[in-house]
């Protein structure tokens, strides 16, 4: 099949086009700010599409890693049993993975453990005691990787609630 140079050229330019955008949300400077409203909506609508409007934040290694959470009931009588908060919809699922990550501002995250500890307690008439834990997953890097270590879940903090007293104390 004969080359086409005028194709070529089109996908040469539209190359240039795409790294030249990447370029500027890779600034981190927010260019639409700046730009006038005619250049700065086709410009968002492509960014968006091809993922350079979000910065690219996803490869940054200050993105907090996910986190869970579960909850360990204890019952005046019989055996403790542990929980983690789920449901059949995926949506109410996403936004208790959100709440989650919110964990990662320390200054929320005593708050939201004793929170969650007595919503947990609330929900269960038989519990005396709720204890919350949160777990990150630990991602290895590419050399901790290559070496074999694989990814791991550790706790990183823990809240426990009694009935009859009040959440913090």
């Amino acid at each position: 099949m004969p080359r086409m140079p005028g194709r070529d050229n089109v996908i040469k330019a539209a190359v240039a086009v795409h790294l030249v955008i990447a370029a500027l949300y890779g600034l981190h400077v927010h260019v639409e700010d700046y730009l006038p409203r005619a250049i700065d909506r086709p410009l968002s609508l492509y960014g968006n599409l091809s993922g350079a409007r979000s910065r690219y934040d996803f490869f940054a290694p200050a993105v907090p890693s996910e986190a869970r959470a579960d909850f360990l009931i204890v019952p005046a009588n019989g055996p403790s049993r542990r929980v983690r908060l789920v449901t059949a919809n995926a949506e109410a699922n996403r936004r208790l993975a959100l709440m989650y990550t919110i964990y990662s501002f320390p200054s929320e995250r005593e708050n939201l453990m004793l929170v969650w500890s007595d919503y947990v307690l609330r929900r269960n008439a038989d519990a005396v005691e709720v204890t919350s834990r949160v777990e990150v997953l630990e991602i290895p890097t590419m050399k901790e990787r290559a070496a074999g270590k694989a990814a791991s879940w550790t706790e990183v903090g823990r809240a426990t609630v009694r009935r009859g007293q009040a959440p913090g104390r």
